[in-house]
C-alpha cells in the first residue's frame, strides 16, 4: 500500500539547501504534506517554512540541530515527534570531503562518520520504533552511488554510505510485514551547494550528461519512498552504470573512478 503524507507530516533532515529542500518542497506541493525541517541554518529553514506555507498551505516546523551532536539529535526527534502524526522521517544530511584521504584529518572525519552514519542510524532506530507498533509509516536513508563503488579521492565518504546502503537494506528486509518500509535513495551526481564546496563543481557541472537537477532527483526520491521502494537509483544513466559495473573487478573501478576525479582536484 503506497505511503500516504497529505495532512500528515514528513521530517527532512539537512533541508535547508540542495536535495533537501526541494524534497521538502514536493512534499508540500504534490502532497500536501506537512513538515518538520531540521538543519543547522535557522534563517533558511525559517524561508524554506514561510514560502511552503504561502504557497501551499502546509503547516512547517523548524528544529535547528547539528547532526554530529548527540544532544541535538536526540532534540531533533523529540521535537519533530511530539505531539505531531510523524508519516515519515527522510535522513538526508550528509557531509561529503574531496581531495587526497591521507589529506583529510581525523577531525573532520569524526564529524563526518557522526553525521553520515551515526546520526542516520540514532535516528532511523527511534523514527521506527515509534512507527512499527502502530504498524504504518516510512523512513528513507539518502545515500550515493558512491557507496556501491570505491570512489577514489572521497575514499571516507564512499565507505559511509556504503554503510548506509548495506545497513538501509538490511533493515528493510526486517521489517517486511510490519507495514513501516524503509528505502535507500541512492542518486548520483547532483547540482547542489555539496558539491561547489567539496570541490567537485569544478569538474562536474549542472547540465553535464550524468548531473541531475536537484528538482528532478527530489521528485524520484518522494516517489520512491511513498511507493517504498527499497533501493533507488534515480535515472537511466545510473542505473544502467550500477548494472554494468556489477562485471567490473573493484580494482578496476577504484582506477576508472581516480581517473575521472584526479581532473577535479585543486591545483597547487
Amino acid at each position: 500500500m503506497k505511503l500516504s503524507l497529505a495532512g500528515r507530516y514528513t521530517v527532512v533532515t539537512g533541508a535547508s539547501a540542495g536535495l533537501g529542500m526541494e524534497i521538502a518542497r514536493h512534499i508540500a506541493r504534490d502532497h500536501k504534506g506537512h513538515l518538520v525541517l531540521v538543519a543547522r541554518r535557522k534563517d533558511r529553514l525559517e524561508a524554506l517554512a514561510a514560502e511552503l506555507t504561502a504557497a501551499h498551505g502546509v503547516d512547517v516546523r523548524c528544529v535547528t540541530a547539528d547532526m554530529t551532536r548527540p544532544e541535538d539529535v536526540q532534540r531533533a526527534f523529540d521535537d519533530s515527534t511530539r505531539d505531531l502524526d510523524v508519516a515519515a522521517a527522510v535522513l538526508n544530511a550528509g557531509v561529503t570531503y574531496f581531495g587526497p584521504a591521507l589529506d583529510l584529518d581525523e577531525a573532520a572525519f569524526a564529524q563526518m562518520l557522526a553525521t553520515n552514519v551515526t546520526s542516520v542510524v540514532a535516528l532511523t532506530q527511534r523514527y521506527l520504533k515509534l512507527m512499527v507498533p502502530r504498524g504504518n509509516g516510512a523512513v528513507m536513508i539518502v545515500s550515493s552511488v558512491a557507496g556501491t563503488v570505491p570512489t577514489t579521492y572521497q575514499a571516507a565518504y564512499s565507505g559511509t554510505k556504503a554503510f548506509l546502503n548495506n545497513y538501509g537494506l538490511a533493515v528493510s528486509e526486517e521489517l517486511k510485514g510490519t507495514g513501516v518500509s524503509l528505502t535507500v535513495f541512492v542518486p548520483g551526481g547532483i547540482a547542489t551547494e555539496m558539491g561547489e564546496r567539496s570541490g567537485t563543481a569544478r569538474k562536474f557541472k549542472k547540465g553535464d550528461v550524468g548531473m541531475m537537477d536537484a528538482d528532478e532527483c527530489a521528485r524520484h526520491a518522494v516517489r520512491g519512498m511513498v511507493h517504498r521502494d527499497r533501493f533507488v537509483i534515480p535515472g537511466a544513466l545510473n542505473v544502467l552504470n550500477d548494472v554494468m559495473l556489477r562485471f567490473v573487478p573493484r580494482t578496476v573501478i577504484s582506477g576508472i573512478t581516480a581517473r575521472i576525479y584526479r581532473d577535479a582536484l585543486p591545483r597547487g
